[in-house]
């Protein structure tokens, strides 16, 4: 699976972007401005956990050199923990979209489709679906909007819960209650705890975990979609 960043660049590359590949959840924009970094972090960081292929495209100016070599220590920190495979490459102009745009279409980047109700259901066919993830941390609606699902299915078929860090000494317990009014558990597990089994078999529909909201939203949705 594949996954573009564009960093750094202005209105006129990121909008030209948006015409190219409309909603499409596998390109992350990244605006100039002070925060680019910290944003690109977080976000390539948690990517690398799922994706096999990654392309960045930096927009710097002559005199940033040094945001060239945040991204590449950036991209080497990933590199040693992963076998995905990265592709770097720095602009100088950060006003020209076409050869960035041609970049990202020639990484053969994937259109995705939004994922409405009718997609969910042929999956779990009734029911609520459980969202659980803890507090502070990127939430499973939010993951669920970036990976294309529609503001309709989100509504209809998930509801959320996040829990507050700590010890969670009856948290298992809670989720397995949990499935006597929901039918399927989404479970980003990262600093709680993983699930135990009778959790899992209390739900009619199963359950999806990973460490991360984006990780378990990217399992379920490979369960009734060609993901690619």
């Amino acid at each position: 699976m594949k996954i573009a960043f564009v960093v750094g660049f202005y209105n006129t590359v990121n909008k030209s972007l948006k015409i190219r590949f409309p909603d499409n959840d596998r390109l992350i924009l990244v605006d100039h401005g002070k925060n680019s970094l910290s944003v690109f972090k977080e976000r390539f960081y948690d990517a690398i956990k799922t994706y096999d292929s990654l392309l960045v495209c930096l927009g710097r100016s002559g005199s940033d050199q040094h945001l060239q070599d945040a991204v590449t220590g950036i991209i080497s920190t990933a590199q040693a923990q992963s076998t995905a495979t990265i592709q770097f490459k720095p602009f100088k102009n950060l006003y020209d979209p076409m050869p960035v745009v041609e970049l990202v279409e020639s990484f053969g980047l994937q259109m995705d489709t939004v994922i409405e109700t009718f997609h969910v259901r042929s999956k779990v066919a009734d029911g609520k679906i459980l969202c659980v993830s803890l507090e502070g941390k990127t939430s499973i609606f939010s993951a669920l909007e970036r990976a294309g699902f529609s503001e309709e299915a989100i509504r209809e078929c998930f509801t959320e819960q996040q829990y507050k860090g700590g010890r969670n000494s009856n948290l298992m317990q809670d989720l397995k209650s949990r499935a006597q009014s929901h039918s399927c558990l989404l479970y980003a597990w990262g600093s709680l705890r993983t699930s135990t089994p009778d959790v899992k078999d209390a739900y009619k529909y199963g359950c999806y975990e990973a460490p991360s909201a984006s990780q378990v939203v990217e399992l379920f949705k490979k369960s009734f979609t060609d993901s690619g």
